[in-house]
């Protein structure tokens, strides 16, 4: 018999992989700005898991722009603070990210608690 473990989310992950969202790292140097392409894997209220071809620095802060137009028809820029990092089996990194502030609350209508 199969122990089932409480969930320590405090809000519900919705599965991105299928539905067109992406996501993009925002890079700047200089006077130039430049987008980074990374894989959306989920989305919460509280934070993300992506796919990276690049490393990218445990509690390092870094700027994403989620598209969510084709489930939400919203864009949506992101601040995050990066919470882990591990390596994939393919190339890249899988990556779990907390939101810390963003330009809108896209989720908030859709999220519940998980209890």
């Amino acid at each position: 018999m199969a122990l089932q473990r409480s969930e320590r989310r405090r809000h519900k992950r919705f599965d991105l992989l299928s539905t067109g969202s992406k996501l993009a790292r925002i890079e700047r140097g200089g006077s130039s700005i430049t987008l980074e392409s990374c894989g959306l894997i989920n989305l919460s209220y509280g934070g993300m898991c992506f796919h990276s071809s690049e490393e990218l620095e445990p509690d390092g802060q870094y700027d994403f722009l989620i598209d969510l137009r084709a489930p939400l028809r919203e864009l949506i820029f992101a601040r995050s603070n990066i919470r882990w990092v591990r390596a994939s089996d393919t190339r890249g990194w899988f990556i779990g990210a907390a939101i810390v502030e963003s330009n809108k609350a896209w989720l908030g209508a859709f999220d519940q608690q998980v209890h």
